[in-house]
């Protein structure tokens, strides 16, 4: 199998970096940082690096086709002053950059999620730019431009109180990316323009550190196995379940949703010794946050409940009554963090 994106130097693996990340180790020098949000397929990424080399450019995207596309035109133009982060942009500028390290921030024809059940998805909330201005240089610009006029009103609306002054235009073509063109096929050339420009800092907001709790439980029945949703400021569903009787191990896929960030990701439930370990599965890329604690908690309630009912009462009994006991149906463990059985979670 050939690799597409034909070099995966430029994508910083940013899990085995300290947080935040030292840019200056990352790029051997000390230039003026620029941040792109959303690279789609990197064609503007590359232009800018390819005409700035005096500036480092660190692109940011969740999707990997748009990586892989963005690393190949990298590889391809020999440019040295461009970094990858597959990562989600809210997340991004919570941990990954210094205070007051980011020379300009810009983002092209953002999803604008048009729908008004889908607004909390939307970039650029009043929340998210107030920690874009945390890591914005002293008069550091964020650059966005959109083509759905509600979208560029929304967000007019939530730069107030993030210590930008606003200014804005509405322009015509000229970023040659991959969204303008689809929508110049389409026959839209009118497009909106916002310049932010920083004239207050805004403290950084401290990351919140979780310390994630797995559990084990003594028995486990894939058949009853129901986790049940959660509701509210943080949301968790349970989309997939599969289960492998030959190596006693079942995952039951999980998707967060909290403070507009969206992590998904799979649960483990494997027989290990005499007991099943609950844990989130290895290798999915998830980042230790209260809602993904709630769903380990969630998988760990819906286990105990496949336990038998009156052992597993009496268990909870004890647990309450006695906390220094070691219950027999379920305990904390104390960590930190090819025949399947597959269910749709959704219906049940």
């Amino acid at each position: 199998m050939k690799a597409r994106y034909l070099s995966l130097k430029p994508l910083v693996n940013w899990r085995r970096e300290p947080h935040p990340i030292s840019w200056k180790n990352i790029f051997g020098n000390d230039n003026p940082l620029v941040v792109e949000i959303g690279f789609g397929n990197g064609e503007y990424l590359v232009r800018r690096a390819k005409e700035c080399p005096e500036i480092n450019f660190v692109g940011i995207d969740r999707e990997w086709q748009s990586v892989w596309r963005a690393l190949r035109s990298i590889h391809k133009s020999q440019i040295p002053n461009v970094r990858i982060l597959k990562a989600d942009a809210r997340w991004v500028f919570t941990r990954l950059f210094p205070p007051e390290s980011i020379m300009e921030t810009y983002s092209l024809f953002p999803c604008p999620w048009p729908k008004e059940r889908h607004e909390r998805y939307r970039l650029f909330s009043r929340k998210f730019l107030r920690q874009i201005n945390a890591c914005l240089a002293p008069e550091g610009i964020v650059n966005i431009v959109t083509d759905f006029y509600p979208y560029f009103c929304w967000i007019k609306e939530q730069s107030v109180d993030t210590g930008f002054s606003l200014s804005y235009e509405i322009t015509g073509p000229g970023f040659s990316t991959k969204y303008e063109n689809k929508w110049l096929q389409a026959g839209t050339n009118v497009f909106y323009r916002i310049e932010l420009k920083k004239i207050v800092h805004i403290p950084p907001r401290q990351p919140d550190t979780v310390t994630m709790k797995t559990y084990r439980v003594v028995a486990f029945d894939p058949e009853k196995f129901r986790p049940d949703p959660l509701r509210g400021d943080i949301v968790v569903e349970f989309k997939d379940f599969l289960y492998d009787p030959l190596q006693e191990r079942a995952m039951v896929r999980a998707l967060v949703i909290e403070d507009d960030f969206v992590q998904d990701f799979w649960v483990e439930i494997k027989h290990s010794g005499n007991d099943w370990h609950i844990r989130p599965g290895e290798g999915c890329g998830w980042i230790p946050t209260v809602g993904v604690q709630k769903a380990i908690d969630q998988v760990y309630e819906a286990c105990l409940k496949t336990c038998h009912s009156e052992a597993s009462q009496a268990e909870r009994g004890n647990s309450e009554d006695s906390p220094e006991e070691i219950p027999r149906f379920a305990r904390d463990d104390g960590q930190k963090t090819p025949h399947f059985v597959r269910g749709d979670m959704t219906n049940k």
